[in-house]
């Protein structure tokens, strides 16, 4: 008698992810006939594309500058409140940008800290944050602190043995630098610059808010403005397939390069590093620190001025901007952490059970690839198909959470996919002899080593989720309002107080999410 076998679930995930994305593409550009032509926007497109690159490799560089130089610092310096200066970091590599964009408006606008301080000493200032300033700003703001911490853990493997052998041989600061520092750092940069230069790339919020016009604008920025004021389709397509081309080269780039040296294990006890004692590197360390305290420290404590004005938030509005963005956010972890789960066990039999390593690394490279497709361009070719074949009034609410759900699988397919295979490696075989399958096997075998990693997963992506200011920038309005869109809806209409403690109150929810992620996703170290 004939079986039926079922396909795996992460096949179909694959395949309905893939179908989602090609469904909506299509619908895309073949709306209305897709009139525009690439020549016909070329001129425009070629602006775009300039100020996108420019500003993304701007960004990039002074990013890298500023974050290995505070790594290399902190990495040689112990000094009282160093663990407040690394769980700083850590809080700016979670704000959401909405939120750096009223950072930036506080501390650099035209009446914010610095203007005050320069008119407190009798000097006008002409200075405006729109254009390339506001942007470069907000984005090393953003991506210093996440460079610098990205930095610092490569740094803090190299092995305790190595930095004995460095101080016996009497190594010089250079030679340190040399032949310990930098192997670590070459093998991080690739992936490091690209991933700051994809999202830098990709910037929304950031270039919305601070970008200062038309012709200040990223190729999300276009799509978004073709969608939400021209409701040009045929330009929103090939605005998308552009970036699409672009961002895709860059993500095949970084899922090779991102990768860290194999170290040996070790006890890694305290060592202090033999260039630790050197007077010139003294000093220049104390400049970098003192520059990126200056930096990032007012700015991140404009947002803790939003404490002082938080019961005049407190009313009704924000309550329902906070439920809304927590059941839209707790729905896009949910999608993205069941998605990560199926493609993972996918991956996995494909690797160890069925031995297909190359199919096992398409399922892997699946989720690095939404990390290249535009979401506006997505979000506007789903609302068409929902136009056609379902109710368009409730777009919002089922694209929302399906949107940030895929952004987000990326992050949490990371989680869930390394545990996934140790499992497998360490039990698979006995499960196999067992007859151990399916459900059966997820309960008794996975589910274990899954628990942690998977909340981890789940608090990560709603903290993504949460202050997220993208997609609801289509949909926001009087009957679907987030709190990072009221944030937005305040900085608009200048009312700085309020901004400031809805930023506040997106910056804890997000650090606590964050909080918990790291913490579950290291229980077990």
């Amino acid at each position: 008698m004939l079986t039926l076998r079922l396909p795996h679930p992460g096949s179909l995930v694959a395949f309905a992810i893939l179908a989602l994305v090609a469904g909506g593409f299509i619908a895309l550009a073949t709306f209305d006939g897709g009139t525009p032509t690439l020549f016909s926007i070329g001129p425009y497109l070629g602006r775009v594309l300039a100020f996108s690159i420019i500003q993304a490799t701007l960004s990039t560089i002074l990013s890298l500058a500023l974050g290995i130089g505070l790594a290399l610092a902190l990495v040689r310096r112990v000094f009282p409140g160093r663990s407040i200066v690394l769980a700083a970091l850590s809080t700016t590599m979670v704000m959401p940008t909405i939120v750096a964009v009223f950072a930036v408006f506080a501390v650099y606008g035209r009446s914010g800290w610095l203007a005050e301080l320069l008119a407190f000493f009798g000097w006008e200032t002409r200075f405006s944050i729109f254009g390339y300033p506001g942007i470069l700003i907000a984005h090393v703001f953003l991506n210093a602190p996440f460079v610098a911490r990205l930095s610092l853990d490569g740094l803090n493997q190299i092995p305790a043995e190595h930095w004995r052998l460095a101080t016996a041989f009497g190594f010089t600061p250079t030679q340190v630098f040399r032949h310990l520092d930098w192997p670590v750092l070459r093998a991080e940069l690739p992936g490091i610059s690209g991933l700051i230069f994809l999202m830098c790339f990709k910037s929304f919020a950031i270039v919305l808010a601070l970008g200062g016009g038309p012709s200040r604008s990223t190729l999300e920025v276009a799509i978004y403005e073709a969608l939400k004021i021209d409701l040009d389709f045929g330009r929103v397509a090939w605005l998308a397939l552009i970036q699409l081309v672009i961002c895709l080269s860059m993500t095949a780039l970084l899922h090779w390069a991102f990768t860290r040296p194999p170290v040996g294990h070790t006890i890694r006890n305290l060592v202090r590093r033999p260039d630790a004692k050197d007077r010139r590197l003294r000093i220049v360390d104390t400049i970098v620190l003192t520059v990126g305290a200056l930096f990032i420290a007012p700015l991140g404590f404009s947002v803790l001025t939003g404490l002082r004005n938080i019961l005049d938030v407190l009313d009704e509005d924000l309550f329902q901007a906070f439920v809304t963005s927590m059941i839209i956010a707790a729905a896009a972890a949910v999608i993205a952490c069941l998605l990560a789960l199926a493609l993972a066990s996918a991956a996995r039999r494909r690797r160890l059970v069925l031995r297909s390593p190359r199919i096992a690394a398409v399922y892997d490279f699946l989720p690095d690839t939404l990390l290249a497709i535009p979401p506006f361009a997505l979000t506007a070719g789903l609302f068409l198909l929902l136009q056609r074949f379902g109710d368009p009034s409730s777009a919002g609410f089922i694209l929302l959470p399906l949107i940030n759900g895929l952004a987000a699988l990326p992050f949490a397919y990371r989680y869930v996919a390394p545990h996934l295979l140790n499992v497998e490696e360490r039990y698979g075989r006995v499960a196999a002899s067992l007859g151990v399958t399916g459900w059966a096997k997820l309960t008794i075998m996975d589910w274990p080593a899954l628990k942690r990693p998977l909340a981890a997963g789940l608090a990560l992506s709603m903290a993504l989720s949460f202050g997220d200011f993208g997609i609801i920038a289509l949909f926001g309005g009087t009957e679907l309002v987030t709190l990072p869109y009221l944030l937005y809806e305040r900085l608009g209409a200048y009312r700085l107080d309020e901004a400031s403690a809805i930023g506040l109150v997106i910056v804890l929810v997000a650090f606590l999410l964050a909080h918990v992620s790291g913490r579950l996703s290291h229980a077990d170290d």
